[in-house]
């Protein structure tokens, strides 16, 4: 088995877009890695090429298209599969490139390992699990407990290609971390569409699901990916400020400072209400970490508009702001929208707000000179040893390679830009936990 002709099959993967799809990815890996197969980068000549691809934006889909012909490229003789969210979007598109072999969705992506086996004659599959975790790394793995959206926005193409909200059994996903801890994973990243939508039609939600992983032995941290404002309860408020687990960071998508445009977006906030919940959030948990979304460009959004995004970043003071340009998606409602801006405009506005955001993530980082921060160390980089904060900053230091894999106590003495340097405290182990609240040790993402 794994072999075509007495030769080592080889695949290789390129996954775009989202956590969730980024899990789905190497999940799909794995599976295709239990052939026997020998996984390969993208860039290497291979068998088969999957791309697991993203649409939500246009600039999504070009990107897509290109690892497409790319993989042609790499090997014209291979099976070439596309799956994601562009596949459910625009199949007749990839199946007008000549070359392209498989095309599923993500309703089929389960699918894919046993049809690309079929393809080169391998029939048998190895039993699996329904979900099987997939370690994103040594120390970091990723756990899909949701999928699906139904909020609409007026720009995202999301709910119309990943459907409706629905959500993992809690058995299955307490399952999943049991054994990635077993196996030595000591921080899982909660994955959905719409992270804040878990347990929607079953007897639970987020914050019951949180209260149950915290309880697992020997899991150092919980981190949540993207959610949304009115989505995080008092609840998941009080576990983050007290469990010692739950990492003190939330990645909350703002998207505009304007009501204007949020109306326009259909983002069921204002920019006040937004401001308010963050500025209480930030009293509830120690050194909180609030990183963001922002689009630029917006079709109807005026300097003052932009202003306002600007003004409210520097009011909430974020950690991080990923900012994107407005690309008109085929089949939302905001791809047909009047008053679209200019591509001249819109890089002017994403230039100057990705300097503010970069000034804003030194700014937070600069607070914890001088301070202490449990970090997880996740590589060697170069002399140091390097990892992340549980409020996500990058710290680096110098350190041994058994600390690698460990979630250890790091006293921060200088800054570079965006990345802290720290030395690592004697007796650096930490047996569990990250978060810390109180006055000098630093919780963290």
């Amino acid at each position: 088995m794994g072999c075509m002709m007495g030769k080592k099959i080889t695949f290789s993967i390129h996954t775009l877009g989202c956590k969730v799809n980024q899990y789905e990815g190497e999940r799909i890996a794995t599976e295709l890695g239990k052939f026997g197969w020998k996984k390969v980068d993208f860039s290497a000549r291979a068998d088969i090429y999957v791309v697991n691809s993203c649409t939500v934006t246009a600039v999504a889909s070009h990107k897509s298209r290109q690892l497409i012909r790319r993989a042609l490229r790499n090997n014209p003789y291979a099976t070439v599969a596309v799956t994601g969210c562009y596949a459910d979007s625009d199949r007749e598109e990839i199946a007008a490139i000549v070359g392209v072999s498989l095309i599923l969705g993500n309703g089929e992506k389960d699918e894919l390992p046993r049809l690309l086996a079929e393809k080169v004659g391998e029939l048998r599959l190895n039993e699996m699990a329904e979900e099987t975790p997939i370690r994103a790394s040594h120390t970091r793995s990723l756990i899909k407990i949701q999928a699906g959206c139904n909020q609409f926005c007026s720009y995202c193409i999301v709910p119309y290609v990943r459907g409706g909200p629905w959500s993992r059994p809690e058995a299955k996903i307490i399952d999943d971390v049991n054994r990635l801890v077993d196996a030595g994973t000591q921080e899982v990243v909660l994955t959905g569409i719409h992270l804040g939508l878990y347990g929607m039609g079953q007897k639970t939600d987020l914050g019951n699901l949180l209260a149950k992983l915290i309880e697992i032995p020997g899991l150092g941290r919980i981190r949540l990916s993207s959610i949304e404002l009115r989505e995080i309860t008092p609840q998941i408020i009080e576990l983050a400020s007290t469990s010692g687990k739950i990492c003190n960071h939330l990645h909350i998508p703002l998207q505009s400072g304007s009501n204007k445009i949020l109306s326009r977006m259909n983002r069921h906030y204002t920019a006040d209400e937004f401001i308010r919940h963050t500025d209480e959030f930030k009293h509830q948990i120690a050194n909180l970490a609030i990183t963001t979304d922002i689009i630029v460009g917006f079709p109807g959004e005026t300097d003052n508009d932009f202003e306002d995004s600007v003004r409210l970043a520097e009011k909430v003071g974020f950690s991080k702001l990923h900012v994107f340009k407005f690309s008109p998606r085929k089949g939302t409602p905001a791809a047909d929208f009047d008053q679209q801006v200019s591509r001249e405009v819109k890089d002017k506005r994403s230039a100057a707000l990705i300097s503010i955001g970069e000034k804003l993530s030194s700014q937070f980082a600069a607070g914890y000179i001088g301070k202490e921060l449990t970090v997880l160390i996740e590589r060697r980089q170069g002399g140091y040893v390097s990892g992340v904060s549980d409020n996500y900053i990058r710290v680096l230091c110098e350190g041994p390679d058994e600390v690698v894999g460990k979630l250890i106590t790091v006293k921060i003495i200088g800054q570079e830009e965006t990345i802290l340097y720290g030395r690592i405290k004697s007796g650096y182990p930490v047996t569990q936990c990250c978060s810390v609240v109180g006055a000098d040790p630093v919780s963290a993402r």
